[in-house]
């Protein structure tokens, strides 16, 4: 009897990890802070991950971490549709970050609407099951979050990636969007949350909400949500806070990638 359960797990598990290694990830903006989070979290929880990068990226850090990538770039058609021809990836993760231009009247000048719509569409065609496009609350139907000053500044990038958004929900794809607020690097908490309620803006550490975002590859509970990145455990952050969070953030990227700093 014991043998027989025994065997029986085996071959469950054995089914699972077969089922877990055909289950490809493809990254875009793997090389970026929150893509690479998201990028080491997926190989901590044992997800086949891949990174698509650019000919001119930076790729030292997936070579520390040991993550495959392939070469190309998300505004040549060709290049994606290769990179989606040669592998069966069955998720996706859009974390791509490049801005062309802030506050332009002119419209779809940022690669957050040309680039992501190129990976949506790419990806539609090359029997992808679920992309998951790292936004920013603000786009969309979370505008009302913002104050004036911010909706005037930035108002190229938040239009683009509520383009970026409403293109993917229109794809059919099963699809998760994850809007991020004010983003912290600090030690996790381990209690940051997803919430559905649009008129959230808040503070959450990025090494908690990557390790969240990747655990929503095929996960039934992410299926064609919205989510706003949300830690009630951090108290609400005044203006000073928030310019030091900004500063903070840019110096654990410098730091990440080996600048120096004053």
């Amino acid at each position: 009897m014991a043998s027989r359960l025994f065997l029986t797990l085996f071959v469950l598990f054995a089914f699972v990890a077969m089922q877990s290694a055909q289950a490809k990830v493809l990254v875009f903006g793997g090389t970026g802070m929150i893509g690479y989070e998201i990028v080491k979290a997926l190989k901590d929880q044992g997800q086949a991950v891949t990174v698509f990068v650019r000919a001119t990226s930076n790729v030292e850090d997936l070579d520390k971490i040991n993550v495959s990538y392939v070469v190309g770039d998300v505004l040549d058609s060709n290049s994606l549709h290769r990179v989606f021809a040669g592998g069966d990836y069955k998720t996706v993760i859009s974390s791509i970050s490049r801005s062309g231009s802030f506050g332009s009247a002119q419209e779809g000048v940022t690669i957050h609407r040309t680039g992501n719509n190129a990976i949506t569409a790419a990806a539609l065609l090359g029997g992808v099951d679920q992309l998951i496009l790292m936004g920013t609350v603000g786009a969309g139907d979370s505008a009302g979050t913002l104050g004036e000053r911010q909706r005037t500044s930035f108002k190229q990038i938040y239009a683009d990636k509520t383009a970026a958004e409403d293109f993917l929900r229109a794809s059919g794809m099963t699809y998760t969007i994850v809007r991020t607020g004010i983003i912290l690097t600090d030690k996790p908490t381990g209690t940051v949350e997803f919430t559905e309620d649009r008129t959230v803006r808040h503070a959450a550490n990025v090494f908690d909400f990557t390790a969240m975002t990747a655990a929503c590859v095929g996960n039934p509970d992410c299926a064609n949500k919205t989510f706003h990145t949300h830690d009630p455990a951090i108290p609400p952050l005044n203006m000073e806070d928030m310019m030091k969070a900004f500063e903070g953030l840019q110096a654990f990227e410098d730091k990440r990638r080996g600048k120096k700093t004053n």
